[in-house]
């Protein structure tokens, strides 16, 4: 799936754009304002830049859709159109048949509806790239902004616990998991062993 819009966003794959795109999406990455949930999880520098488009490539090869860059059609607040505010969307979660929906925005595009506008959007496209398969969530019980958009468009809590004691950036927190539909025992136990932050 190339390029999509919704009211307000431009949504095109990460694996399209270019080295300007790309560095704003790691100084969104790499805003201490974007992890306040979990400083633990914020990359001491932007080498993981590479592996993670890679990965995206390859869930948007395998099932044509992976993460998208976000970038403003229109001006919002502060921000003028055309600023990339971050990235996200659905991709295809590794050894597991389930999109996973996640997102990153800069904090100057917070609390104006843009990541329920994203959710919204990912959620059709993975329905319509491969319907059978599940989307799910995965948010840290103290990132309630974003468990609140889970619940505004509709995705239920399949899980909520603590976060696996071996896990590198969030043992200890607690987690929950969200879905489109019922989820299989055996899903559920994989999601739950899942790191928090992926960028490889």
């Amino acid at each position: 799936m190339s390029e999509v819009r919704t009211a307000r966003l431009r949504l095109s794959p990460v694996d399209e754009a270019g080295p300007d795109e790309l560095a704003a999406v790691a100084a969104v990455w790499g805003d201490p304002g974007t992890w306040g949930h979990l400083p633990s999880g914020r990359p001491a520098d932007d080498t993981w830049v590479a592996g993670w488009v890679a990965r995206h490539a390859r869930s948007r090869a395998l099932t044509g859709l992976g993460w998208w860059l976000l970038r403003l059609d229109v001006p919002v607040g502060a921000l003028d159109a055309g600023t990339v505010i971050g990235a996200g969307g659905c991709s295809v979660l590794d050894d597991i048949e389930a999109w996973n929906l996640g997102y990153r925005l800069t904090p100057a595009a917070w609390g104006y509806g843009l990541a329920t506008e994203l959710a919204v959007a990912a959620v059709a496209a993975a329905h319509e790239a491969r319907p059978d398969m599940p989307v799910i969530a995965r948010v840290l019980e103290g990132n309630p902004a974003s468990w609140r958009v889970q619940e505004k468009i509709g995705m239920s809590l399949a899980w909520s616990g603590p976060v696996p004691s071996d896990e590198p950036y969030a043992a200890g927190l607690m987690r929950r998991i969200y879905a489109d539909r019922e989820l299989s025992e055996d899903m559920l136990a994989s999601l739950i062993q899942l790191e928090q932050v992926d960028r490889r």
